[in-house]
Parts: C-alpha cells; structure tokens; sequence
C-alpha cells in the first residue's frame, strides 16, 4: 500500500498531470488515423522523451498507447475501418448504428466502455500484482502455446454455423504468423527474398487489408451512388452512461479482457 500512495503521489504533480493530458490527445487522434498506432507514434517520440524526467516521459508515453485503443475505434465507427487491430470487432456493431444514425451514441458507448475497462483493469492490476508476479514466471512455451491453442479454439467455437470458415480463417492466420524469423534457428520461413518479410506480417497491414480496403473496393464499385444514411440523432454524453445501464455485459467484458491480458502470449 505504501508502494502504491507512493506512485500515487508522484502522479499527482503538474508536470506528470500535463504529460497525461497531452498524451492522451494525442494517442486518440493517433488511433483515429489507420495504419499509424500506437506502437508506431510510441517509436516516433520515444527520442523526445529523452529530455524528460523518466516519469513524465513514460507517463506521455501511456497516455499514448492507453487512449490511442479508444482512438481506433472513432473510423472503425463512423467509416467501417479499424484505426488499430484491436477495434476491428467494433466495426460489426459499430457501423451499422451509424448507418442507422445512431454514430453519436456508438461513440459515446464506445468511450463510456473503454472508461469502465480501464478503470477496472487498474484496479485488478493493483488487487492481483502480487499474485501475478509470482505466477508469470512459472509460463513457458507449452503454457504460451496452450493458451494460444485456447483462444484459436473459442474463436471457432464461437462461430456457431461457420465452423469452417471459421477454422480456415484460424488456420490462414495461423499460416501468416509463420511469415519471418524462425524464433529458434532464426532460418527464413515463407519470405520469398523479400527483406522486409523478415520481420513477419504485421497485425494491422492486415487488418487494414481485411476492412479499409475492402471497404474502398466497395465505394469505388458504385461511384454514382449517393451515400444513405439516416439523420443523426442521439446524444454522445448521455450515451456514455449507457455502459451503466448494462453492468453485467460490461462486467463480462471487463473480466474477459483482465484474464486475456494476464495470459502471456495472448495479450490484447
């Protein structure tokens, strides 16, 4: 507890303050640009923060990475294109409620649940620290592997009625996490002489390929058609509270994601 008021403490001076803020500006408007992400803005600045006491340069650096997630889901809303990897879902639901002219309360659920998360993703991370510490040492690879073969299992599992396609969609993206260095002998594998593959295929090239392009190929096949949509409607900031009138979906969520992202391997 004494380690914790501590860190609390050294937050809570203007100079930390203000680093979060700009932070966490800047990492929405960075997630709302698709391709950029977090990890690559994060490897922009890191030369900036050099500057900088080490707590408030790694603070900006979390702001970030934190806010660039609820970032992401701003195009994956309102045009059907994931800013980041992790927002590709929020285009089945989020979408579609634009086109009902609903955009203004997807962005306020979407905001009012990224809020819930984080808070109670903090407070497990405080409560379960100890306990995680002396846990994380004892996975190795089969552990890593078995919780990767878990997550490919749900994944078609959850696909009630397209078990195969959804096994074969796991099995290509399986296939494309081979592209790159062999971890073990670091031999070449599905490269092609292509320098750049050595580094495998990167999580949001596909994603972007999967969504915003298709999505561009659709537009451009019906270039004489006018865009229908209803008129918007709603409210952004009552629909933040939204979240709290469904406790246990966001309960359910919150829970899911905690126990994603202790899994090593696994992440988000």
């Amino acid at each position: 507890m004494a380690e914790l008021l501590s860190g609390i403490e050294m937050l809570a001076t203007p100079a930390v303050l203000l680093a979060l803020i700009v932070g966490s500006l800047g990492g929405v408007i960075i997630g709302a640009i698709p391709g950029v992400g977090a990890p690559v803005a994060i490897a922009i600045l890191l030369p900036a923060t050099f500057s900088m006491e080490p707590i408030v340069g790694l603070t900006m650096l979390l702001g970030i990475y934190g806010s660039s997630m609820y970032g992401g889901s701003l195009p994956a809303i309102l045009i059907n294109t994931p800013g980041t990897a992790v927002n590709a879902l929020t285009t089945y639901d989020g979408h579609p409620m634009t086109k009902r002219g609903e955009a203004l309360r997807a962005l306020g659920l979407a905001y009012g649940a990224s809020f819930v998360g984080g808070v109670l993703s903090i407070l497990a991370l405080i409560l379960l620290s100890p306990v995680l510490a002396k846990i994380a040492p004892m996975f190795g690879s089969r552990e890593i592997f078995l919780a990767a073969l878990l997550g490919v299992v749900l994944v078609v599992i959850a696909h009630r009625g397209q078990t195969f396609a959804a096994g074969s969609l796991a099995a290509f993206g399986i296939l494309l996490a081979t592209v790159g260095l062999e971890p073990v002998r670091y031999t070449q594998r599905f490269t092609f002489g292509i320098d750049f593959l050595s580094s495998g295929v990167d999580l949001i090239v596909v994603v972007l390929g999967l969504f915003a392009l298709s999505q561009g190929f659709l537009l451009a096949s019906r270039p004489d058609e006018a865009p229908r949509g209803e008129r918007v409607t709603g409210n952004m900031f009552k629909a933040m509270t939204g979240v709290f009138k469904h406790k246990r979906i966001a309960s359910v969520g919150s829970g899911i994601g905690v126990m994603m992202g202790m899994i090593p391997g696994v992440g988000e």
